[in-house]
């Protein structure tokens, strides 16, 4: 495939490349989402486009077919909360018969203005790029470069940089990789290796199986000097991986003890607002107690909920609350909304949207690969698919999914939704032995279409979430409140939450296990 390259319009005075490395997605709902995700926008968007018809002026896009290699785009904000009424209006993706429709060509749709706090100069809006950039050096650095550059297309030679050359070097990607990463993984150092050999072919090293393994190890080694001396200057990433904020009886183990993303976290641990301090931010804190128990006051909360993220981040993170007590001093957290605010801080992902479209997606494919399913896996997923036939609706269709979904994985679906009955006397004492999992209780002597009593997220026996309304919704709050209070999979399904993370969410999807690999080249097949 031939990438591609588009210029992006966010603001006035903001605009910015994006290079699609496979080329144009197919739709333009992809197309949005990869924009949403590469720039770190959190509000609902639609583009337009230079049509050559009208002088070049901005019209809405209406098929991914009408733009090329360097088109413009302009991001258009939409007021739009994708979180109000989750359990009822989350729509099947559309087909490709459904966006073919013509968008009107004029545009009436204001701007949609962002009231949270200022952030930190620390706060990552987007993920690691899937083809890292390599920056620009001083301009003594970026002439000796050209000229060997020049002399390695002429004769072959390569350029053995001087320690000021290769110091600089290391300097500027150091700079330029903590702007995703604070601890980068050793593919992402080989990413930016692989990067700086190809934009500067001079730099090749000739006895490097790959040309640039030595340029790796250096950014390992330069990443950790650079850790020490943001560390010295008091930044909170580095800072709580020190000594002295580690219990003293874990300080012996401290680098196998290193909180650092392991999930294709943005923001693990943020910077306090500027302004802020830990005393100012627990009075927020306080006062969105009392703010979170009036009615009709969902602005004012989701603004402090936006100015303590740090705080809230650096307790869990910290201090690893217990999940009662952590409720009662956050309460306003443990909402369908504010969690998939919380997961958008911390991932750039909008969850609930993305969850579900990709979802509805696969349910297709999905259906047909559990079909071929043979064996004991084979007739306890086709049990489960028959619910489908006597409610056929999205939420059974997506529930019956997910719950095949772990035993195609050879994991326990009643781990992830454990069912009772409101009859049932040890429902409550069971519940409360369950470390993680979805709830649902059943009314005794329902028919199939009649809803449940009560369907919710259980996290250390407490009972978190109530009152969802369907399964999917909590599976996917479940996966959210995972990222927010920074929990580890459940052992037992590790795999069912590794395809949820890396092929719904295409967080840090390129490294698969080989049971979610096996599953995705199915569906792709």
């Amino acid at each position: 495939m031939v990438p591609v390259r588009l210029r992006v319009i966010l603001d006035h005075n903001d605009a910015r490349k994006l290079i699609l490395p496979r080329g144009f997605p197919d739709s333009i709902e992809e197309l949005c989402q990869t924009i949403r995700t590469s720039f770190g926008l959190q509000e609902e968007i639609r583009l337009q486009y230079q049509d050559a018809d009208f002088g070049n002026e901005f019209i809405n896009l209406s098929d991914i077919s009408e733009i090329s290699d360097k088109a413009n785009l302009k991001v258009i904000y939409l007021q739009k909360n994708v979180v109000e009424d989750a359990t009822t209006h989350y729509p099947v993706v559309p087909g490709p018969s459904d966006t073919s429709s013509v968008s009107s060509e004029t545009d009436n749709t204001e701007p949609f203005s962002s009231t949270s706090t200022e952030s930190s100069p620390s706060t990552r809006h987007c993920v690691w790029p899937s083809v890292f950039t390599i920056p620009g050096f001083k301009y003594d650095a970026a002439l000796e470069l050209e000229r060997a550059n020049a002399e390695y297309k002429r004769s072959g030679t390569f350029l053995s940089p001087s320690p000021k050359l290769k110091s600089h070097i290391l300097e500027r990607l150091a700079e330029e990789i903590i702007k995703f990463k604070a601890y980068p993984t050793d593919n992402d150092l080989n990413d930016v290796a692989e990067a700086l050999v190809k934009t500067h072919p001079c730099l090749r090293e000739q006895g490097s199986f790959n040309g640039c393994y030595g340029w790796k190890i250096s950014l390992k080694y330069k990443m950790a000097n650079f850790r020490t001396k943001l560390r010295g200057l008091g930044c909170a990433e580095v800072e709580i991986n020190s000594l002295k904020n580690k219990a003293t009886d874990k300080r012996s183990l401290a680098a196998l003890n290193v909180k650092k993303p392991k999930r294709a976290e943005v923001n693990y641990c943020p910077e306090h607002p500027k302004g802020e301090t830990t005393e100012s931010l627990e009075q927020e804190r306080i006062a969105m107690l009392s703010e979170f128990r009036k009615k009709n006051n969902d602005l004012i909360v989701t603004e402090k909920m936006e100015k303590t993220f740090s705080y809230r981040r650096q307790e869990v993170l910290q201090g690893q609350p217990m999940i009662a007590d952590f409720k009662s001093r956050w309460p306003a957290l443990f909402t369908a909304k504010e969690i998939d605010k919380e997961f958008m801080r911390i991932s750039t992902v909008p969850l609930l949207s993305t969850f579900f479209a990709e979802l509805d997606r696969y349910i297709p494919r999905l259906t047909e690969v559990f079909r071929c399913k043979g064996g004991i896996a084979g007739k306890k997923i086709r049990q489960l698919m028959l619910a489908i036939s006597k409610d056929d609706n999205v939420h059974t269709r997506r529930a019956c999914i997910l719950r095949s979904l772990c035993i195609y994985l050879n994991e326990d679906h009643e781990k992830l939704v454990k069912e009772y009955l409101d009859t049932d006397l040890e429902a409550h004492s069971n519940m409360e032995q369950t470390v993680m999992g979805v709830y649902v209780i059943l009314k005794d002597g329902a028919l199939p279409d009649d809803d449940p009593h009560d369907i919710g997220v259980l996290i250390e026996g407490v009972e978190v979430l109530t009152g969802l309304g369907n399964i999917a919704l909590a599976c996917a709050l479940l996966f959210g409140l995972i990222y927010c209070l920074d929990l580890s999979y459940p052992a037992e399904l590790k795999c069912t939450f590794e395809v949820l993370q890396k092929l719904f969410l295409n967080l840090d999807g390129q490294r698969l296990s080989s049971k979610v690999q096996f599953l995705k080249n199915k569906l792709l097949e």
